[in-house]
């Protein structure tokens, strides 16, 4: 009886060590990420708010362009109140990608145009899976029909800002970074990047792809362009 005993307290160790030691890898990637701090990006137009993911502000003429939602409705919305901006106040979200950490503040903004890849849909509609555990689906009150498609390529003129839509696939099937007026590039979770090194970001899906997509941004981007990452800082190559 005590040798059964004994053996079913090994495998439930084991067991439990194993759980430990799998979060552990899986997490700690995270605790080299740099988030922006809430407040205004110096000597540019552009607010951030610090979440688990950056979130980023554009003013326009009229309103705000915001990038991504981030995983805490609650921050976004408390950080949103600390600048007096009201949520009326933003026009246009571009989302970067559909995982749910870039997308829970989407319910604060029942007004706002909600852009996203359209090579991402699969992933909200439930064609497509993120991993085993499944797909990643909107927050709950934002119908997928509020979402507008995009293509690679596409731009689009908001209130005399022009976006331009690059296609970054890899972390996921159809993330997409953003060149706002050929000097700010937003690009979510295409790649990490630590002392202007690039190398692929610790949870894509496809590490092949986003191989790719690193090599793509080795040959288009300018060295004026100021490079705002979600997880990996802001990054001036000028």
């Amino acid at each position: 009886m005590k040798r059964s005993f004994k053996k079913v307290f090994i495998i439930i160790a084991g067991l439990f060590a194993l759980i430990i030691g799998a979060s552990l890898i899986y997490y700690f990637p995270m605790l080299l990420m740099d988030r922006p701090e809430t407040g205004p990006i110096p000597k540019t137009n552009i607010f951030a708010v610090k979440d688990s993911v950056g979130v980023f502000l554009i003013k326009t003429g009229n309103g705000y362009i915001m990038i991504d939602a981030g995983l805490s409705k609650k921050n976004i919305e408390n950080s949103l109140k600390e600048a007096n901006i009201r949520a009326n106040d933003v026009k246009w979200i571009f989302l970067t990608h559909s995982d749910g950490d870039h997308t829970a503040g989407l319910p604060l903004f029942p007004n706002s145009n909600i852009y996203m890849s359209k090579d991402e849909i699969p992933l909200i509609n439930g064609t497509a899976k993120r991993s085993f555990l499944g797909n990643t689906g909107l927050p709950g009150g934002v119908n997928i029909d509020r979402i507008i498609p995009l293509s690679d390529g596409q731009e689009l003129p908001c209130d005399g800002i022009k976006v331009k839509c690059i296609l970054t696939r890899g972390h996921t099937i159809g993330s997409m970074s953003y060149l706002i007026d050929d000097r700010y590039l937003f690009t979510g979770d295409a790649f990490k990047i630590k002392n202007k090194n690039i190398s692929v970001h610790p949870y894509s899906m496809d590490k092949n792809l986003s191989k790719r997509t690193i090599e793509q941004f080795r040959q288009t981007i300018n060295n004026g362009y100021i490079v705002l990452t979600s997880h990996y800082g802001t990054h001036r190559n000028n």
